[in-house]
């Protein structure tokens, strides 16, 4: 996103003692600040975590914005939290332990790559601070709790509950471990979960949910009685799918079950399911036998 730090589609990502560093998490955040009057920000686990967030927060409220600092949280909390305004989440979502990020939300949503360039241009131009008596304030929330029921309650209007499942869900030391267990808790299901304790220095696996890393949770499914693993990454947005053999299911095909339930359920007229261009033509076959289509 922005001229010192590796960008992606998600977000800025880099070494934190070399590129996504305290200063350039400053500037963001006085950049940043233009765009909005207010602020939620929350992090993942990382040790650099806490340092970053600092300076992130020192920027908005120099640039004139208000703070809402929410702590450790899932990225999908922080953007629940951020529906009707803005936020940050510091975050390299399943990058080593020595990197961090920085991911900016509107609305419920990631910043789109118009909004990134005008942060660029800021950065560029050299934001000045705000007027000393036009700084923002800063202010604690509790959002975890009203997102777990959330997501419970939707699952229940949308799908069902739990009731009878056995679920191993292995956290991978981020903060999964704050919402996916309890959420399924919340649905009934009975839940083991593995590596729940958040550490940023990710002891119990690497950060990246893969068939590899995975092997102590594909093993506790097969061998545990579980009816399916879930497997995360540091900041709990990517989620891997194991089932009761202990195979990791494809995404594509995690992907394509999805759309097919939309397609059935939705009660649309015209089910429009939306993907990526390299998704695999299963997801068209089956949600097309629901009666949906596919767009990319």
């Amino acid at each position: 996103m922005c001229r010192s730090a590796p960008a992606s589609h998600a977000g800025i990502r880099g070494d934190a003692a070399a590129e996504v560093t305290p200063s350039f998490a400053l500037a963001v955040g006085r950049a940043a600040a233009a765009d909005g009057p207010e602020f939620v920000v929350g992090r993942d686990g990382r040790e650099t975590g806490p340092a970053l967030v600092a300076a992130l927060e020192a920027g908005l409220e120099s640039g004139g914005a208000d703070v809402v600092r929410i702590g450790r949280v899932p990225t999908p909390a922080l953007a629940f939290a951020s529906r009707g305004r803005r936020g940050v989440m510091v975050t390299a979502s399943h990058n080593p332990p020595t990197d961090n990020g920085l991911k900016l939300f509107v609305d419920g949503t990631e910043y789109d790559r118009e909004a990134e360039r005008r942060i660029e241009a800021r950065m560029d131009d050299g934001e000045s601070p705000a007027d000393w008596d036009a700084w923002g304030d800063a202010r604690r929330a509790a959002v975890l709790s009203d997102y777990r029921s959330a997501v419970a309650e939707y699952t229940r209007e949308t799908v069902d509950d739990c009731e009878g499942l056995r679920v191993a869900v292995d956290c991978g030391n981020g903060v999964a471990g704050l919402a996916t267990p309890q959420v399924l808790r919340k649905l009934g299901a009975e839940v083991v979960a593995l590596n729940a304790n958040v550490d940023g220095h990710f002891p119990g696996r690497e950060s990246k949910p893969t068939p590899e890393s995975l092997a102590d949770l594909r093993a506790f499914v097969e061998n545990g009685d579980c009816d399916l693993g879930l497997g995360h990454d540091g900041d709990a947005d990517r989620i891997v799918v194991v089932d009761a053999d202990g195979e990791v299911v494809h995404e594509d095909t995690v992907l394509a079950v999805l759309g097919s339930f939309y397609a059935r359920e939705s009660g649309s007229a015209d089910p429009v399911v939306v993907t990526t261009p390299n998704a695999s033509d299963r997801i068209d076959d089956r949600v097309e036998a629901a009666g949906g289509r596919v767009e990319r």
